[in-house]
């Protein structure tokens, strides 16, 4: 006599399905959880990180020091979450970091481009006056 195996494909094709539910539930979740250190590395460890980077050269922390600060706090923030492998809310604080560094880049910019034009604008007073005419000599 032989013996079937307990894993027999002659059985009821309901039987059959539950099987490979498994097998399939495995496979559509394992390419998801591969994608949080890669996403982590991209939003946090460039994107956030560069756009600091880029409000801190335009002066961002004299110009809008709220938001840059808070841009660099949550970056900070990201980076810790990260290290404990919280990888989904470690890049919310990364997309809140770029946006908030973001905002304070074009704040800073805004502003210098302001306090550019007004310099401009203002003329010490004796150019402002129109030239005065040569003096004359009392003999003429």
């Amino acid at each position: 006599m032989i013996d079937r195996s307990p894993t027999s494909c002659y059985r009821p094709p309901r039987l059959r399905l539950l099987r490979c539910v498994p097998t399939v539930a495995v496979l559509a979740v394992a390419p998801l959880l591969g994608c949080g250190p890669v996403e982590y590395i991209s939003q946090v460890g460039n994107r956030a990180a560069s756009a600091v980077s880029s409000a801190k050269l335009a002066q961002a922390d004299r110009y809008a020091p709220y938001e840059y600060t808070a841009a660099e706090e949550y970056l900070h923030k990201a980076r810790e979450e990260g290290g404990y492998a919280e990888y989904q809310d470690a890049i919310e604080y990364g997309k809140k970091a770029e946006d908030l560094a973001n905002r304070a880049r074009a704040i800073a910019v805004s502003k210098q481009a302001e306090a550019a034009s007004k310099s401009s604008r203002l003329t010490p007073a004796n150019e402002r006056e129109e030239p005065a005419a040569p003096k004359r000599s009392e003999s003429e």
